[in-house]
């Protein structure tokens, strides 16, 4: 699918799980991450995975003792569970899916990284049933191609997009989401890279749209930025550094 003109993929700087900030008690994937992000005119980038009991929560990590006062997998407890936990040192709760789209409403774009669910099978479906009647603007993407292939058989209509990154170990797997080599069947619309291993070559496709994560200091917003369209950003102001670079 061609990505239109004034989508926020090329138009809107993606604040990586909201605009978070440790300093201001404001942590990733939270409610007042996701304010901060609305109230600056950012896109969202955000995490969704199940819980035990079948709930799609915003949360990064496979386990809780990162970003909460909880140990364990995620995947291991209820959502009534989850919500026994604060993220960091505030007062917000990991956030159900659902509840989250109600509260955006379409007043920022959506970037959705669907994370890999080895103990279902049904984590792209059940996004995408989340999504059937939200008119807001949105974009999902993956590392895991099979992921990508499935948003394509679903839901064509929906952009889609394929998470890649530069593995120290080397398998078959990582030499395959490093190099995007199914790309000719899953057939993304837009290519999300770390923004570490680029330029590479391999990373930007003809007509093919691409993304940075994580661009985290003003230093490498300018060294990837003519590499790139976008930029998924923590830390920074991308809008002031665009202009200054101009």
């Amino acid at each position: 699918m061609r990505i239109p003109d004034d989508s926020f993929l090329k138009n809107t700087p993606i604040a990586h799980r909201g605009y978070h900030d440790q300093s201001l008690n404001i942590p990733e994937n939270s409610y007042a991450a996701f304010d901060r992000a609305i109230n600056f005119g950012y896109a969202i980038e955000t995490d969704v995975r199940f819980t035990k009991d079948g709930k799609i929560v915003l949360f990064h990590d496979d386990t809780l003792n990162r970003m909460t006062d909880g140990t364990g997998k995620v995947y291991d407890k209820t959502f009534e569970e989850l919500q026994r936990y604060t993220l960091g040192s505030s007062e917000e709760k990991i956030p159900e899916f659902n509840d989250f789209l109600n509260y955006i409403n379409g007043r920022v774009p959506l970037l959705i990284e669907i994370k890999h669910q080895p103990e279902r099978s049904d984590l792209v479906s059940k996004t995408i049933d989340c999504l059937k009647n939200y008119k807001g603007e949105f974009a999902l993407q993956s590392f895991h191609p099979l992921y990508v292939l499935e948003m394509k058989k679903a839901a064509p209509q929906i952009l889609r997009g394929q998470l890649a990154t530069f593995m120290e170990k080397f398998s078959l797997k990582n030499h395959i989401i490093k190099n995007m080599n199914l790309n000719f069947i899953t057939k993304p619309d837009f290519i999300s890279y770390n923004s570490q291993n680029l330029p590479f070559s391999k990373a930007k496709k003809k007509n093919k749209l691409l993304l940075a994560w994580t661009v985290r200091t003003e230093e490498e917003y300018y060294r990837v930025s003519p590499y790139v369209d976008n930029v998924i950003f923590e830390n920074i102001r991308p809008e002031l550094l665009s202009k200054n670079k101009n």
